[in-house]
């Protein structure tokens, strides 16, 4: 009688522990997806940087060339300096592929300090759209 209760007692305890195995795949499996998880989150959080700092880059050089754009106007080669009603102070649209997205705008303000005429040019860009907009604003001050 002996060996039957014996082996009825390890008959008990492999039902006891069939189960564990069970458990341990369900957190293998959990442990897993939370990891995978972490990592896509990642991957979604660099690409949105790599984009703001590429919009940001085109918004710079945007500002950048709509700023001397402004400049070439108000002083001409060869010529005497220009008031600001000469520089094209709109808003722009860009349509080329280079700067698809993206919009300037420039201003012009001048003043007369100490009978010299100073001006200073404003010029703010624009690219993307949504959420992934960016903005710079560059400022030149220049004199006759």
């Amino acid at each position: 009688m002996s060996l039957k209760l014996q082996l009825l007692s390890q008959s008990a305890k492999r039902r006891r522990q069939s189960g564990s195995a069970l458990v341990i795949a369900v957190f293998v499996l959990l442990f897993g997806s939370l990891i995978l998880l972490a990592l896509a989150r990642l991957s979604t959080a660099s690409g949105t940087s790599l984009i703001y700092e590429v919009q940001g880059q085109r918004s710079y050089w945007l500002a950048k060339s709509t700023l001397e754009l402004g400049l070439v106007q108000l002083f001409p080669l060869n010529q005497t300096a220009q008031s600001c009603t000469a520089v094209n102070t709109g808003m722009r649209n860009w349509s080329s592929s280079d700067w698809a997205g993206c919009q300037s705008q420039l201003t012009c303000d001048d003043k007369t300090v100490d009978g010299k005429k100073w001006y200073r040019l404003t010029s703010t860009a624009w690219c993307g759209d949504g959420d992934l907009l960016t903005s710079r604003v560059l400022s030149a001050e220049a004199s006759e």
